[in-house]
């Protein structure tokens, strides 16, 4: 009898091993949609798995920008996270700048480096970045506005 066991076993292994290899990869936009779920649903841990799965697997999609703006949206507003939201901003702005998500994280990125990493050197550059990117953006009046202010803060050392 523990033969037979045994011998089960490895024929459950077997069939395991010989048919695992034959799961079909999610698509794109089946990982967008999974992820945009879990977000609504407030799992925001699965929801930035299914960010990057799509990222990882499908790196030439189109649904790319769109995960990467989610993601860093999930960790500014939910994780406060701020670093990787900065982080994922930045990918999404220098691999992306024509995509009508990049005008937003370019935003965001000086808005993080001012309200939550405290680095105006850095919220300097983001605002400028931004505004040589995309200076007749909705936001654009606001990031001069934050940026002269920011000019007008004396810096150690200056």
């Amino acid at each position: 009898m523990k033969y037979a066991s045994l011998s089960f076993l490895s024929f459950l292994t077997m069939a395991f091993v010989m048919t695992s290899g034959c799961t079909k990869e999610p698509t794109d936009e089946e990982l967008l949609k999974s992820a945009t779920l879990h977000q609504r649903s407030g799992e925001f841990d699965d929801a930035v798995i299914d960010f990057q799965l799509l990222i990882q697997k499908h790196p030439k999609s189109d649904k790319v920008p769109e995960a990467l703006f989610a993601m860093g949206a999930i960790y500014l507003n939910s994780k406060k996270e701020y670093v990787k939201a900065e982080s994922v901003y930045t990918k999404l702005v220098m691999d992306f700048p024509e995509h009508p998500t990049a005008e937003g994280a370019a935003y965001q990125r000086a808005r993080i480096f001012v309200e939550y990493l405290h680095k105006p050197d850095s919220a300097i550059a983001a605002y400028e970045l931004f505004l040589l990117r995309y200076p007749n953006s909705i936001p654009a009046s606001s990031a001069r506005s934050e940026l002269t202010d920011l000019k007008k803060i004396p810096t150690p050392g200056k």
